[in-house]
């Protein structure tokens, strides 16, 4: 039986090889998008679409595919929003191997439900006159008259969106907080 005899340098240097990797697999698994926090948007078929994470599907042609849609279907690019309705340029069936420009279409839909981090479901408060709340228009009720949504979704990195959530006082603005999507788009 051989012994491997290592002096403290090789040991020290050894070590700080682990080191180093430990610290690069941890700050890879932060970088990838959390599910937990990534919202999973509704179609108006009702196909749900969940966030591809930071390695999209790339494409030949075109945006790369953002949001698994199930069915070899799927979202390219990013998703716009535009006050209370959504924009997404979703890719057809038979789009895997094919020209992602021409098998793909946008949609441009309202956004009628949002389920919120905390389980809160809020539906849409309808056009016309609302209450506005510093100037941030009340866009959804949560069910309960005393909570609703004000103001503009805000899109994050990593296919997080976020919004203001109000509890209010009659007409009055009691107290409010930005609270992370779930789920939103079409009512499921």
């Amino acid at each position: 039986m051989k012994r491997l005899v290592l002096s403290t340098l090789t040991l020290a240097s050894l070590t700080a090889v682990v080191s180093m990797t430990k610290a690069t697999v941890a700050e890879t698994q932060v970088a990838i998008a959390d599910p937990d926090t990534s919202a999973k948007i509704v179609l108006p078929d009702r196909r749900v679409c969940r966030y591809v994470g930071p390695d999209p599907r790339t494409r030949d042609l075109g945006d790369p595919v953002t949001y698994d849609c199930g069915d070899d279907r799927g979202l390219r690019g990013a998703v716009q929003i535009d006050g209370v309705y959504m924009t997404v340029d979703r890719e057809g069936p038979e789009n895997l191997d094919r020209d992602a420009i021409i098998e793909s279409q946008d949609i441009r839909f309202l956004i009628e439900e949002i389920v919120l981090v905390d389980g809160t479901v809020c539906a849409f408060a309808g056009e016309g006159a609302t209450l506005a709340f510093e100037g941030k228009r009340l866009n959804y009720t949560c069910g309960n008259p005393v909570v609703g949504l004000i103001g503009d979704i805000e899109s994050q990195a990593g296919g997080v969106f976020r919004v203001e959530k109000a509890k209010l006082d009659g007409t009055m603005l009691d107290s409010s907080e930005m609270m992370t999507i779930r789920r939103f788009g079409a009512a499921k």
